[in-house]
């Protein structure tokens, strides 16, 4: 039972190290999406070993403090014509860094997200 804490505790560890250091890498913008004043950007999409992180950033121009309960992610299947064969799956993070519980107006956090290896479709 030992071996396997300090398995845990070191995956966990790397997982803080290896999202600092992708804090620290020079933002690009991948997609976004804006609404009420709330951006959503994602900056940075890195596959490593049996994950993929994902590097966030919120922005808040929305005139309120804004409060964070979840960030869902989801894969999506199949195809819109076709709503019998279209499917939203949610994928549930391993470990997210630096996750914001408040972002006040005018303020913007980046954190990382990290999942499960998946790989994106065509669109």
């Amino acid at each position: 039972m030992q071996k396997r804490l300090d398995s845990i505790g070191r995956s966990l560890e790397y997982y803080k190290s290896f999202s600092r250091y992708l804090l620290k890498t020079k933002p690009k913008r991948l997609a976004s999406k804006k609404r009420n004043g709330i951006k959503l950007q994602l900056q940075k999409m890195f596959y490593h070993k049996s994950e993929t992180y994902l590097v966030v950033e919120v922005s808040n121009t929305s005139g309120i403090t804004f409060e964070t309960n979840f960030l869902k992610v989801y894969s999506v299947s199949g195809n819109k014509k076709r709503k019998a064969s279209y499917q939203w799956l949610e994928i549930q993070p391993v470990y997210i860094h630096n996750n914001p519980t408040k972002i006040w107006n005018g303020q913007s956090l980046r954190f990382v997200y990290i999942l499960p290896k998946y790989v994106l479709g065509d669109k």
